[in-house]
């Protein structure tokens, strides 16, 4: 009795098996056929929502499906579209490679690294309390700063910058919302933020919790690397005090790895996501699509990077 219920079972567990593999197998089929990734910043960030358009401005096109995914910054970025299978693309601030060959001169990236196209641009925001005595940045010496969390692109930049100008400080490493507070708090005399402007979590600051814009001057060290910029008080109204402070920015890439042989999968997906991508651009600049997208400018160089050679080639024809 015990061998035939045994059986039994046996048959019912093929049967079940049968009946809910194929129709899985069948859907696979059905469905795009080329999955595309591409690591973006953390959540709330610019980037977290250029990605976003990516994906639902061009999934189920020519049997593409774009994953976006949450990143932890330039540096961890990098080291997934280096290392972490599934990644193909992933936005990065272009001062990222000058990093690298500054502080690990041997690291894969340098030489196998190309980008698709410059986006938008970042700012370097350096917010300050009033009664700190700091009005530009190279007041910050042996003051409390705070650069943003380690992995950030905001840390990254920010010691880049303080290491090129020789300003020495005393930094901490707080996520930005927590470095804000001790800001308010009379905790630090300073910290960085870095990202598109208008950063939402800067818009939360008013004019009662006594802090300050100030002036990050263009200097020769930064050329090559940074651009000028400004913020308007209408950026910021309740902290620029001035009818503009200067500042730098920094170029945000769609970086690729460069060196995938021409028929692979992996550089299939970069010629896949380049010509969809090209043919994108008028719907990914119109609303409820990130307004940054109206900054694109397929034709702009960037220092220090070199362009993926299919969507080169695409763009000089």
């Amino acid at each position: 009795m015990l061998a035939l219920i045994k059986a039994a079972l046996i048959t019912m567990l093929g049967i079940s098996y049968m009946a809910v593999s194929t129709p899985i197998y069948a859907q696979s089929n059905q469905g795009p056929q080329r999955n595309i990734g591409i690591m973006a910043g953390a959540i709330g960030s610019t980037t977290a929502r250029l990605a976003e358009d990516l994906s639902r401005t061009m999934s189920g096109k020519s049997d593409v499906k774009i994953r976006a995914m949450l990143g932890k910054g330039s540096s961890q970025n990098i080291d997934d579209l280096l290392y972490l299978r599934g990644v193909d693309l992933a936005f990065v601030n272009a001062d990222i490679l000058t990093n690298i060959k500054i502080t690990k001169p041997n690291h894969t990236a340098i030489g196998n690294l190309a980008y698709i196209t410059k986006v938008t641009d970042s700012e370097l925001h350096l917010i300050v309390r009033k009664d700190s005595g700091i009005d530009d940045i190279y007041d910050l010496t042996s003051k409390k700063v705070n650069m943003g969390n380690i992995s950030s692109g905001s840390a990254l930049t920010s010691r880049l910058v303080l290491r090129l100008l020789g300003i020495d400080v005393t930094g901490s490493f707080m996520y930005p919302t927590d470095g804000l507070a001790a800001l308010k708090n009379g905790e630090l005399d300073a910290a960085f933020f870095v990202g598109a402007k208008p950063l939402p979590l800067l818009l939360n600051i008013h004019e009662e919790d006594g802090l300050k814009m100030i002036n990050i001057p263009f200097s020769d060290r930064l050329a090559g690397i940074y651009n000028e910029a400004a913020f308007l008080s209408e950026d910021y109204p309740a902290f620029v005090e001035e009818k503009f402070v200067t500042t730098i920015s920094v170029p945000v890439v769609l970086a690729v790895y460069n060196r995938f042989a021409k028929g692979s999968s992996r550089y299939k997906n970069l010629v896949a996501f380049s010509d969809l991508f090209l043919a994108s651009i008028p719907s990914l600049q119109q609303p409820p699509r990130h307004p940054k997208w109206k900054e694109l400018d397929l034709n702009a160089s960037v220092d220090g990077w070199r362009r993926f050679n299919y969507f080169d080639n695409v763009l000089s024809q």
